[in-house]
């Protein structure tokens, strides 16, 4: 259908930056984007593994980019200049500084994505502020995202969370 084959998961910010601080808010997030050319409705698209975090009735633009977080608190705190209305909600769990495996469904359980990242892919993505970033999210070859030559770090620290940061390389 047109969700699964529209949207996309075009940023990851798994390892925030590392200040020391035991108590450090959590600011991980997770970028997708409408890589079609009409509007589709996130209903009941899901995180199966990873996170978890079910979408409400939310309709997402052709080009546009939504996001969900760990902590809004904190990532709104981080990112003051990122309007609130771009982020669909929180999930709970956490992504695994290591690496791991996230799914994304849509709402008849249809696979989007099913790939694994991995902390050693880019050594700045590892606690240090930087994100991972899809290099091309209208690849047709899911095979991508599970691979360290489909991304790249994001080109600054913080990330891009809601916009495209690959101008800027």
């Amino acid at each position: 259908g047109p969700v699964a084959d529209s949207l996309r998961i075009t940023e990851i910010m798994f390892h925030p930056q590392d200040t020391g601080d035991p108590n450090d808010p959590n600011e991980e997030y997770i970028e997708l984007k409408n890589i079609g050319s009409g509007t589709i409705n996130l209903n009941m698209v899901r995180f199966t593994n990873g996170v978890d975090f079910t979408f409400p009735s939310r309709s997402l633009g052709a080009g546009q980019y939504v996001l969900v977080v760990r902590d809004q608190a904190a990532f709104a705190a981080q990112y003051p200049t990122v309007p609130a209305g771009i982020i669909a909600g929180q999930y709970t769990g956490s992504l695994d500084n290591t690496g791991e495996r996230i799914e994304l469904e849509d709402a008849i359980g249809q696979t989007i994505h099913n790939f694994r990242y991995r902390d050693g892919w880019f050594n700045i993505t590892d606690g240090m502020g930087f994100s991972l970033t899809i290099k091309d999210p209208n690849n047709a070859d899911p095979n991508e995202w599970d691979s360290k030559s489909g991304w790249r770090t994001s080109a600054s620290s913080g990330g891009s969370p809601g916009w495209d940061d690959s101008g800027e390389m």
